[in-house]
C-alpha cells in the first residue's frame, strides 16, 4: 500500500478561474493544482486551436533548411533521409519525405540497423545509404546533433547535411551542417522547445508548404501540414516529451484526426491493433498498442518494415505488413519478459539500498533492442534510474537508462562521460556504450552522481490524490471535465481520484491469469464497474469500509460505452 497525499490548490486561484471561465470547483481546482492559474492561459489550455501554433520560421535555422530544400528540387538533387529506428524517428522519416515527395522532390530514407550501424548518422549507416544513389543532400531526422564527424565527412563528398533533431548537444556543433535544434539555443520559454523530432518535422513541413505557396509552387495551393498530424501525435506520445505548449496541441488534434487523415498503412495498422472510427482512440491506444509494434521492427533490427507500412498504400500489402509488426512485437514481449526477470532481480539483489540502478549481462536473453524498455519497466517499479546494459560481441557494454521525476540522466551522464565511448539522449530516456574494463569505475560514478542529483521534491512512492470525490459525483460530466485537460502523458498525469468510506457491492471477480480483479459500486445512478490491474493479491474483505483511489474512464464493449474505475490503490477506512 502507497502512501496518500493530497494535493493543495490556493482557494482564490480557484475562484478567480470559476468566475473569469464558468467552469466548475472540481475542474478549477485540478487546474490550479497544475500549476495553470492565468485565465487566458487557461483557456488556451482547455481550448487549444492549430492557429496558437508559432510560424515555423521562428525556429532557428529553419528558413536557411528550407533554403536548401528547394535549392535541390530546383537543382533535381536527389535526397537521402537517415531517421533513428524508434517511433519518434520512424514518424519523422515518414512525415518528411510525403512532403518532399508532394513536392516534387526525389527522396530515398534509410533506417540505422540497431545491431550492425548503431544509432543515428553513423559511418556504417551513411555508406549503405550513399551507396543506393547520387545525393546531393542528407536530412538527419532525430539525430544528427553529434555527428560533427560525419558532418565533415559528408561536406568532403560534396554532400550537404540537414540536421532537424531535439537531443542534447554533448561536444563541437558541427559548423558543415544546417541545425534544427531548439536545445542548441537559450531556452527563452518558447511553446516549441520541447517538441520532439516528429514535431519539429511537422514545423519543417509547415514551413516549407508555406514558403512554396509564397513561390506559387505547383500544387502548392492543395498541400496542408495537418495531413501529417496523426503522425506528429504518435511520434509525440511515444518519445515522453512533456505534453504542454505545442505538443499539446499536436497531440489533442493528432488524436481526433487519427483515423480521418491516417494513410492505408496506418489504418490497417489501427485494425492490427483492434481500433476503429467508431471509439475516438485514447492515448493510452497509441502508447501501448500502435507504438510498441512500431518500435519492436526497430528493436529487432528490422526498422524499414514499419516505415514501409506507414508508405505503402496497396491495402492487401499493408494488412500484411501489419500482421508482420504485431508478429515482430509479440517476439520482442517474450524477449523482454525473460531480461526483465533476470534485471530486476539484479537489482533487487545489488542495488536495493542504492539511488539508482546498473544491471547488466550477456547473452541471447540479453537483446540490446529491448533494454529500453525493461530499462522503463524497472524506473516504473523501483522508481529510481535504471540502466540496463547487454554486452556485445566486442565485449562493449551497450543500453539505454530510463529516469524518474526530480532526476536529469543527461547531467548524471555527463559527469560520468569519461568512462563512456558513447551516450546521449533526454532528461528520462539515454542511451549509452562502454568497455567492459570501465563497468566497476562508471557504476560507480553513476551511483554518486544519482545521490547528489536527487532533487528536494523527489518523487517518492506517495501516491497524490488530485481530488476527492463521493460516489454520486461519479457521472459522464465529471469524465468529460476530467478529459478536457488530456492528452495526458509526460507532465501532464491523469487526475487520480478517491472516494471515502465505501465498501464492494458484490464479491470481486479475479480475470485473466488471475492477476486481476473485477469489482462494482453502486451510487444514485447505479452500478459502476472497476479494474484493479495486477493487485489480486490484494483484494478488500467483503463489506470492509474502505477509501479507493482510481482514474475515471469510459469502457467500451460490445458496442456500449459505461464509467468504470480503474483502482490506482485502496486502503481500510481510518
Amino acid at each position: 500500500m502507497k502512501q496518500w497525499t493530497e494535493r493543495s490548490a490556493e482557494p482564490k486561484s480557484v475562484e478567480l478561474l470559476q468566475h473569469k471561465l464558468g467552469i466548475s470547483s472540481l475542474l478549477a481546482n485540478l487546474l490550479v493544482k497544475r500549476g495553470l492559474l492565468n485565465p487566458d492561459a487557461v483557456e488556451r489550455f482547455l481550448r487549444p486551436k492549430l492557429r496558437h501554433l508559432e510560424d515555423p520560421f521562428a525556429l532557428a535555422n529553419m528558413d536557411l533548411a528550407i533554403s536548401r530544400i528547394l535549392q535541390a528540387r530546383e537543382k533535381k538533387e536527389k535526397i537521402l533521409l537517415i531517421g533513428d529506428y524508434d517511433v519518434d524517428g520512424i514518424t519523422s522519416s515518414v512525415i518528411t519525405r510525403l512532403a518532399l515527395e508532394s513536392l516534387g522532390l526525389v527522396v530515398e530514407n534509410i533506417i540505422p540497423k540497431r545491431l550492425s550501424e548503431g544509432y543515428g548518422l553513423t559511418q556504417k549507416a551513411l555508406e549503405r545509404g550513399l551507396g543506393h544513389d547520387n545525393f546531393g543532400l542528407v536530412m538527419a531526422l532525430d539525430c544528427g546533433t553529434n555527428s560533427a564527424t560525419e558532418a565533415k565527412y559528408l561536406k568532403s563528398e560534396g554532400i550537404d547535411l540537414i540536421v532537424v533533431d531535439h537531443h542534447q548537444l554533448k561536444g563541437d556543433e558541427a559548423a558543415e551542417a544546417i541545425l534544427v535544434n531548439p536545445h542548441l539555443q537559450k531556452d527563452k520559454g518558447e511553446p516549441w522547445r520541447n517538441l520532439c523530432t516528429a514535431g519539429l518535422c511537422f514545423k519543417l513541413v509547415h514551413a516549407l508548404y508555406k514558403r512554396a505557396r509564397e513561390l506559387n509552387l505547383p500544387n502548392s495551393s492543395e498541400l496542408t501540414p495537418r495531413d501529417f498530424l496523426p503522425l506528429c501525435a504518435i511520434g509525440t506520445l511515444a518519445d515522453l516529451v512533456p505534453l504542454k505548449d505545442e505538443n499539446r496541441i499536436f497531440s489533442r488534434f493528432g488524436i481526433k484526426r487519427l483515423f480521418i487523415d491516417a494513410s492505408p498503412g496506418l489504418l490497417a495498422l489501427l485494425a492490427e491493433c483492434g481500433l476503429d472510427d467508431s471509439i475516438e482512440p485514447e492515448t493510452e491506444d497509441i502508447t501501448y498498442k500502435l507504438a510498441p509494434r512500431i518500435n519492436a521492427c526497430g528493436r529487432l533490427n528490422k526498422p524499414e518494415t514499419a516505415v514501409s507500412l506507414l508508405l505503402e498504400k496497396n491495402k492487401k500489402e499493408c494488412k500484411s505488413l501489419a500482421s508482420q509488426l504485431t508478429q515482430f512485437n509479440e517476439e520482442r514481449k517474450g524477449i523482454e519478459a525473460n531480461l526483465t526477470t533476470d534485471a530486476l532481480a539484479q537489482a533487487e539483489k545489488n542495488f536495493a539500498n542504492e539511488p539508482a540502478v546498473v544491471v547488466c549481462g550477456t547473452g541471447d536473453a540479453w537483446h540490446p533492442g529491448v533494454v529500453g524498455i525493461v530499462a522503463g519497466k524497472l524506473a516504473n517499479s523501483l522508481n529510481k534510474p535504471c540502466l540496463v546494459l547487454a554486452q556485445a560481441e566486442s565485449g562493449e557494454y551497450c543500453g539505454s537508462g530510463r529516469g524518474v521525476p526530480g532526476v536529469n540522466l543527461v547531467e548524471i551522464l555527463a559527469s560520468c562521460q569519461d568512462k563512456l565511448t558513447h551516450w546521449g539522449g533526454h532528461p528520462v530516456a539515454v542511451g549509452l556504450g562502454l568497455k567492459e574494463d570501465q563497468l566497476d569505475g562508471f557504476i560507480a560514478e553513476f551511483l554518486k552522481a544519482s545521490k547528489k542529483s536527487k532533487s528536494t521534491d523527489e518523487q517518492t512512492s506517495d501516491l497524490v490524490i488530485d481530488a476527492w470525490v463521493s460516489k454520486n459525483d461519479l457521472r459522464y460530466e465529471l469524465l468529460d471535465e476530467i478529459n478536457g485537460l488530456g492528452p495526458f502523458g509526460q507532465d501532464n498525469r491523469e487526475p487520480v481520484l478517491a472516494i471515502k468510506r465505501v465498501s464492494l457491492e458484490s464479491p470481486v471477480r479475479k480475470i485473466g491469469n488471475g492477476e486481476h480483479f473485477q469489482f462494482s459500486l453502486r451510487n444514485a445512478n447505479g452500478y459502476i464497474r472497476g479494474i484493479a490491474w495486477r493487485m489480486a493479491d490484494r483484494i478488500p474483505k467483503e463489506n470492509q469500509s474502505i477509501d479507493l483511489a482510481f482514474k475515471l474512464r469510459r469502457n467500451y464493449w460490445n458496442g456500449r460505452s459505461s464509467l468504470q474505475l480503474v483502482l490506482e490503490d485502496w486502503k481500510p477506512t481510518d
